[in-house]
């Protein structure tokens, strides 16, 4: 009789992970309670803390519509494992696989049609000039934009002292520059009537006056 019930005992532990609730229901009342004192056992034996019951749900366990809802066992069903299909085992260890870094799209540069860098200028910062000297300031700019300057683009004043040529706002350029040529961009002047460092700021504007490159230039008049 006692061997009898070893066997019974361990075929209801064996064979719940794989009963539905409906199969649970048609064990006896002493099955159930073999089964029952056979996991009290194993919860003093793992020192499992159930001092704060939860109700778990054991399809993660057992399989799908599986539940244990016997008292106190219900806090007792281990949690979720994580997925570890995607393991690869070396050795004794087992590795998650590298993941995959994907890089994200270059972003392709806008394109600017007025634009312009700083190649050189004469004559260069901080010449001396007599008062009243007429002389001319000119700055060679690379474009590097996708418009060709007009004859239609010209150098404004833009800040400091204003020694361009007097009652003339604008000195349009000579020649049309195309992209990635370097040209000439030239303004006349006329040294102030007084010794002193003078600085002035002149702009390159396009054919609807807009500013897109900036240049200065100081000169000492002796």
């Amino acid at each position: 009789m006692k061997k009898l019930i070893v066997i019974l005992l361990a075929l209801c532990i064996f064979t719940i992970p794989v009963m539905a609730v409906d199969e649970l229901t048609g064990l006896s009342d002493q099955q159930i309670l073999a089964v029952y004192d056979a996991l009290q056992a194993e919860i003093q034996k793992r020192n499992l803390d159930t001092s704060a019951l939860t109700q778990r749900d054991s399809t993660y366990v057992f399989g799908e519509n599986v539940h244990i809802q016997t008292g106190q066992l219900t806090n007792c069903l281990p949690t979720p494992m994580p997925d570890n299909t995607l393991l690869i085992n070396q050795g004794n260890q087992a590795i998650l696989p590298t993941p995959v870094q994907i890089l994200p799209t270059a972003t392709p540069a806008v394109a600017v049609g007025d634009k312009a860098r700083y190649e050189s200028m004469t004559p260069a910062d901080g010449v001396h000039v007599s008062r009243g000297q007429v002389f001319d300031i000119t700055w060679y700019l690379e474009n590097t934009g996708t418009t060709t300057w007009t004859t239609d683009y010209c150098m404004r004043f833009f800040n400091g002292t204003d020694f361009s040529k007097p009652r003339k706002d604008r000195f349009y350029l000579n020649q049309p520059i195309a992209p990635n040529t370097i040209g000439p961009c030239s303004v006349d002047a006329v040294a102030p009537s007084q010794p002193g460092t003078y600085y002035m700021g002149m702009v390159l504007s396009n054919e609807n006056d807009e500013n897109f490159m900036f240049v200065d230039v100081t000169i000492v008049v002796d």
